[in-house]
């Protein structure tokens, strides 16, 4: 230590050296976020799992153990089957036809030029809109009387749809508000991704003559699926957690057509005040959601090329 950095710490006393070293230790420094995550993520958690074991009313505070009664009872729910086939065909809709779209959309923008500029700030616009307005608009536009799409249709001569107020027409309805709205951050992040591929790469295919087909799938597919292994992991999640769009288009009808499961376990607890079976489904919730992650990090992972 020099002298003056000594006389500094002498000048200044036993309190400042102790809080210039506390400020300097890293876990000092991120114990606050630890604390906050811990209380807002961890302990909810586990609170979820300990009374998905009980049948509980929080207004008078009662509480019955059940054991495993509410996990039963979801087994043999045929609304909780629904609700979970429901949840599977959204996310397997989200995930390949929306990253097969915004694949498509991020190499057809992925262009230096103002045209193209202006067309991925507007299409960005979806992401900062709250999904609640969304649902509106959409809500609007597929009025089955003076809804646009449908005029659209008769227009071509085509049959129209009840779109979010059929039974069978409703998934599809909410699929394609989800795919839209996720649809233009999704392609910015393609376009990332792109550009981070070195153009050298590029270079040394075309003195191969390589095909733009062959070059497409040999190498930007490959280079790009760190990008892909990101977005394949959080829509995954997205799709369990899905809730606005249900609740504001069909509230999970029409006869339990769009339940998706994030707004099943809202439905069970606030709805019927079955916190219980609300925790239970949250738990399984929890454990589909953690499986298919390590499912999709243990598989794609290995396919995964980084630069």
């Amino acid at each position: 230590m020099r002298m003056n950095e000594r006389y500094e710490l002498r000048k200044h006393g036993k309190v400042y050296t102790f809080f210039n070293k506390l400020l300097k230790n890293p876990y000092f420094l991120i114990a606050p976020a630890v604390i906050f995550d811990i209380w807002l993520t961890i302990f909810p958690m586990c609170f979820a799992v300990y009374m998905s074991f009980f049948k509980w009313d929080p207004i008078s505070g009662r509480k019955k153990y059940l054991g495993l009664g509410n996990f039963r009872y979801l087994f043999q729910s045929e609304d909780f089957r629904k609700v979970f086939s429901n949840t599977i065909i959204y996310m397997i809709a989200i995930l390949f036809v929306g990253l097969f779209l915004k694949i498509l959309f991020g190499v057809f923008l992925n262009k230096r030029s103002v045209a193209h500029n202006i067309v991925q700030t507007v299409s960005f616009t979806p992401h900062i809109i709250a999904s609640v307005s969304i649902a509106v608009i959409f809500m609007w536009l597929m009025d089955p009387n003076n809804g646009i799409f449908n005029m659209g249709l008769k227009a071509l001569g085509l049959p129209t749809s009840y779109w979010y107020k059929g039974r069978d027409s409703a998934l599809f309805s909410i699929i394609i508000v989800s795919i839209w709205s996720g649809l233009g951050a999704g392609a910015l992040r393609i376009i990332a991704g792109l550009r981070s591929i070195p153009e050298y790469i590029y270079e040394a295919a075309k003195l191969d003559k390589s095909s733009p087909t062959k070059t497409f799938f040999r190498i930007t597919i490959p280079l790009l699926s760190p990008t892909l292994l990101y977005m394949v992991v959080t829509t995954t999640a997205g799709a369990f957690t899905s809730f606005d769009t249900v609740k504001m288009m069909t509230n999970g009808g029409p006869d339990n057509a769009t339940n998706l499961i994030a707004f099943y376990i809202y439905q069970q607890g606030l709805g019927f005040n079955q916190y219980g079976r609300a925790m239970a489904a949250a738990v399984m919730l929890l454990l589909i959601s953690g499986a298919l992650a390590v499912i999709n990090f243990s598989v794609l992972d290995k396919r995964v090329h980084y630069q």
